[in-house]
Formats: C-alpha cells, sequence, structure tokens
C-alpha cells in the first residue's frame, strides 16, 4: 500500500494524467497484439510476450522512481559512458540480421542503442543547465552538437539510421528550451537542409532563394553574412556523398519507393502498400476487433511493431486512430505542462528532451504508415511490441516522475 502510495495518490495531477494515458495506450496496443496473433496465449506470441515485457518495465519503473534528480545529475557522464559502451557490445558478438544493433540474453534481444537516447539528453541537459548563463553565446552549441554526433555516428554504424536521427532530434528543441539562439540553431540546420534538398534543382533553387532572404535580416557584417550564405550553398554538392556513401543501398532504395512506390509494389515497396490498402479499407469504424482482412491474412509485414497503427486503422477504422491520436496529444502536451512547471531548469531541459524522443516516434511512424515518409523501424511508443523499446518507454516515464517533483 505504501508503494501505492508513493507512485499514484502522491502523485501530482499532470503525473496522475500521465498514468491514465500510458495505461490507455498500452491497453490499446494490448488489444490489437491479441487481434493479430495466431495462438495469442502461446508463450511465443507477440500478445504474451508484450505482457511479460510490460510487466518487467513496471518493475524497472518502480525501481528507478525512487533516484533523485541530485543523482542523475551528478553522473550523467558516467551514465552516457556506461551506455555508450554497452552499444559498442554487438560489434563483438554474431551480427543479428546481418546487423550489431543486439545482445542476445537468450529469452529476448536487447538494443541498447535505444538507452543512448536517454543517456545523451541526460548529459546534453547537464551541460546546458551547469551553463545557464552562457546559453546566448555561440560557442555553446557545439558540445551538445558533438555529444549527439558521437552517439549517432556510433548507431549508424551499426548500422541503424532511424535510431541515429531520434538521437539528434531532441537536440535542437533542448537548446531553444535552454535558451539558445533562434538564428544560431537555424544556422546548425541549413546544411542538412540544404543537403537534402539538393536533389532536386528546383527545391534547391527555392530554397536558396528563401536562405538568402533570411540571410537579409541577419544582424551581422557583409562579409560574414556572404561567407554563411556561400558555405551553405556549397554545401549542396555534398548531396552526391551523401547519397552514394553514407546512406546504404537499402535505405537509398527507401527514399526511391517513398517517391514512387509503384516501381516495385510486390518487393521494396510492398509495406507501404500494404500498410495504406488496410487503412484505407477501415473506413470510418473499422472492419471491427479480428476482421481486418489485410492484417489477419498477414498480408502486411511487421504488424505487430513498425505497422501497428495500421492494424488499429484497419480494425478500428478512422474513430479508433483518431482515439490513438487524441492520447497521443495529451501525452505530448502533459509532458509540456510538466516542463512548463518545473522549478529545475535541469529537470525542464531533460522532459522536453524525453518528449521530443516521443513525439519524433509518433510522427515517423505515422507517417510511414500513410507513405510520407519512407519506411524506418521505428515503433510506436507504449503500443507497439517489442522488449528493448518498451522498458526505454518506461525508463522515460519513470525518469519524468522524477523530474517531476520539481
Amino acid at each position: 500500500m505504501s508503494i501505492l502510495n508513493n507512485y499514484f495518490f502522491r502523485s501530482n495531477e499532470y503525473i496522475s494524467r500521465l498514468y491514465l494515458i500510458v495505461s490507455s495506450l498500452t491497453t490499446f496496443g494490448l488489444i490489437t497484439l491479441y487481434s493479430i496473433s495466431n495462438d495469442p496465449l502461446s508463450i511465443n506470441s507477440s500478445f504474451i510476450r508484450q505482457i511479460i515485457f510490460i510487466i518487467f518495465s513496471l518493475l524497472v519503473f518502480f525501481i528507478l522512481s525512487n533516484i533523485n534528480v541530485k543523482t542523475i545529475h551528478d553522473n550523467s557522464t558516467l551514465i552516457y559512458i556506461f551506455s555508450f559502451l554497452l552499444c559498442l557490445i554487438p560489434f563483438f558478438l554474431p551480427p543479428v540480421e546481418n546487423t550489431y544493433r543486439w545482445i542476445d540474453l537468450g529469452f529476448f534481444y536487447i538494443q541498447p542503442g535505444e538507452y543512448l537516447k536517454c543517456a545523451t539528453i541526460i548529459l546534453i541537459a547537464k551541460y546546458l543547465s551547469n551553463h545557464q548563463l552562457e546559453v546566448k553565446e555561440g560557442y555553446i552549441v557545439f558540445i551538445p552538437i558533438l555529444i549527439a554526433f558521437l552517439s549517432s555516428f556510433l548507431v549508424l554504424n551499426q548500422p541503424d539510421l532511424g535510431t541515429a536521427v531520434i538521437i539528434f532530434a531532441p537536440v535542437l528543441p533542448m537548446m531553444l528550451w535552454a535558451g539558445v539562439n533562434g538564428f544560431t540553431i537555424f544556422l546548425l540546420i541549413t546544411p542538412v537542409i540544404t543537403i537534402i534538398a539538393a536533389s532536386n534543382n528546383l527545391i534547391f533553387n527555392i530554397w536558396g532563394v528563401l536562405m538568402f532572404i533570411i540571410f537579409l535580416f541577419f544582424q551581422g557584417s557583409f562579409l560574414k553574412r556572404v561567407l554563411i550564405y556561400f558555405a551553405n550553398i556549397f554545401t549542396g554538392l555534398l548531396f552526391p556523398f551523401f547519397w552514394n556513401d553514407f546512406l546504404n543501398g537499402y535505405q537509398r532504395q527507401r527514399f526511391i519507393d517513398f517517391l514512387n512506390p509503384d516501381l516495385d509494389p510486390m518487393g521494396s515497396s510492398y509495406h507501404i502498400i500494404q500498410s495504406m490498402t488496410a487503412i484505407g479499407s477501415g473506413g470510418l469504424f473499422g472492419k471491427g476487433w479480428g476482421q481486418g482482412s489485410q492484417t489477419q491474412l498477414k498480408f502486411l509485414p511487421v504488424q505487430e511493431s513498425d505497422f501497428i497503427l495500421s492494424v488499429i486503422a484497419e480494425e478500428f477504422g478512422f474513430f479508433g486512430i483518431s482515439v490513438i491520436m487524441f492520447l497521443f496529444f495529451m501525452l505530448i502536451k502533459t509532458l509540456l505542462d510538466i516542463a512548463f512547471k518545473s522549478t529545475d531548469y535541469f529537470s525542464s531541459i531533460v522532459i522536453i528532451g524525453l518528449s521530443s524522443i516521443l513525439f519524433s516516434h509518433i510522427f515517423i511512424n505515422s507517417a510511414m504508415t500513410i507513405g510520407l515518409m519512407p519506411v524506418k523501424g521505428l515503433p510506436t511508443p507504449f503500443v507497439s511490441a517489442g522488449g528493448s523499446f518498451m522498458l526505454l518507454c518506461f525508463i522515460m516515464l519513470s525518469l519524468i516522475n522524477i523530474f517531476s517533483r520539481n
């Protein structure tokens, strides 16, 4: 009873709301996994395994929630080093599906790159909070960028482009929240946009004009503005290197499929086409629980994790997806409310970083299922099957519980 008092009855209104949202999402996920499992009560079914993962994750949640903010702040560097070294272990183990992302623990595989996301956020938050009076200086951005780059570079070599992108995603929101100058952040993202825009001449020309207009309002010497502008334009010349040497063959193919799924409908575009077919066939209220043809006949690949939203759309329709999206909206809103109310600078920055990770997963996974983004192996928070990511979600929940005490 004392445990319940500590974690539930003494929680503030935002944490109580957060528990309700997470409980609803995990329940929705379990209902969906039960529907698509051939033998849902088998120990090897995704439904039973997910229940086991949730129970284990809850246990970790209760243990970690007893840690205080100061302990996390003071040991941020050690947490990061431990997580970084953990990601090196798969390189010394036999590859799994031709990648070095996983550690085999017998009953399930663990993906240490997931936990590097949290460790990176905590270390960056510590640096920004310790240099609170210097956030307006331009040089303040280099250390957070360096930390994120080291983490992303490591997981990129596993290879895992999706996790590498997610690791970088919280950096800019965290720096904006900490008070870093907005134009400084704009200068950081312009090279990336320029490289991507260089893939199409029309888009590159439009971006060049837009960037020129923005630089006209930049407060600095004329020479400095000209140098920065042309430096970004010349960055576009790196696109062939980015396409040919930076991306793997299957990653290039995913971009091609994203631009034109009809090129290979029975091959590399199969996932996107089946996902959109499942979503479109659901209609307003869906075909009914366990009645989805694309999902029950197993036309839709990876439906228990990457494409679980497509299953929900087919079986519960637009109404079911609307409920899920409302819960996700309330999840992010609640986290932002907690960050706004926090009286501790370090805590609020960490919560913004964790919110950015969850939002990135929600946004990319949702866009992927309807063909608005290339297919990436990024699951849906608290809904998709998967032990490593479910554990990460509850670790983030425990951190939010800790930092919300301020």
